[in-house]
């Protein structure tokens, strides 16, 4: 039986960035194997809030504890798996997909310790989820923007995480991808994974969700169930309820494709 003490727990959360609140009083709690989705407009505060969270922001004021450690104390990297927003995996340093993926592994190391069995072992897994075993020895930066998207995807699942962020992991993956990532995460989350996702788009994660969260101008206005936030939508836009069949682009524009009434995990 899952735990249901928080993973992750934000409480009153305020993050400034070039001088103004971009997270304002954000309140959210992560239990093991819970999927929750972060959802919002472009500058809404989606990243901050993640970053925030995984402690590579700072905050002015609120509480971040991972695991049930304050962010400021914690030291268990390699239990965080986090996926960024994808520039580019290549970042202008000559490296191989297995260098890229294998760098996840470096939380569980000694520093200048070789990989061992569990590592390696660890790493051909990850490739192998992404469908990129077949390219581990090539260069990241001859890969497309799809596939680099899944190298990062890759070294993050690469740590065994017990929480895993994602921003918008599915940008320039084609839909066949999606699909294989859904499965993955799926099956981390029946492990107990908590799982936090950036998107705008859901596509073939969207029935995995189990919480929406909505961010506008830095604050949580919506946290609950898929259902009720498409209700919420449809209601606020003065349209039809989203289970009704004539009002699919209500559900289109919060869930994305392949989001279907009662298709839960």
């Amino acid at each position: 039986m899952l735990s249901d003490a928080p993973t992750l727990h934000v409480h009153d959360l305020t993050v400034p960035l070039g001088g103004r609140s971009v997270v304002r009083h954000v309140a959210l709690d992560v239990r093991p194997g819970e999927f929750v989705t972060v959802l919002g407009g472009n500058g809404s505060g989606k990243s901050t809030l993640v970053r925030a969270a995984t402690g590579l922001l700072p905050h002015t004021s609120g509480e971040v504890r991972l695991f049930g450690t304050p962010v400021a104390d914690f030291r268990d990297w390699h239990r965080i798996g986090y996926v960024p927003q994808r520039p580019s995996a290549a970042s202008g340093v000559p490296a191989t997909v297995r260098e890229i993926v294998t760098a996840g592994r470096l939380s569980r190391r000694r520093l200048l310790r070789p990989l061992r069995h569990a590592d390696k072992a660890a790493v051909q897994a990850a490739l192998t989820s992404v469908d990129l075993a077949d390219r581990a020895g090539e260069s990241v930066a001859e890969l497309s923007g799809g596939q680099q998207q899944r190298v990062l995807i890759a070294r993050a699942l690469a740590t065994e995480p017990d929480l895993l962020v994602l921003d918008e992991p599915t940008a320039g993956v084609d839909l066949e991808h999606q699909q294989l990532l859904a499965r993955v995460l799926a099956a981390h989350a029946a492990r107990g994974v908590a799982i936090v996702l950036v998107a705008h788009e859901l596509g073939p994660l969207a029935r995995l969700i189990d919480r929406v969260v909505v961010l506008r101008d830095g604050r949580v206005t919506f946290d609950g169930t898929p259902d009720a936030e498409a209700a919420a939508f449809a209601h606020s836009h003065d349209q039809h309820h989203p289970l009704d069949p004539n009002s699919g682009g209500a559900r289109a524009v919060v869930l994305g494709p392949g989001w279907q009434a009662g298709e839960r995990r």
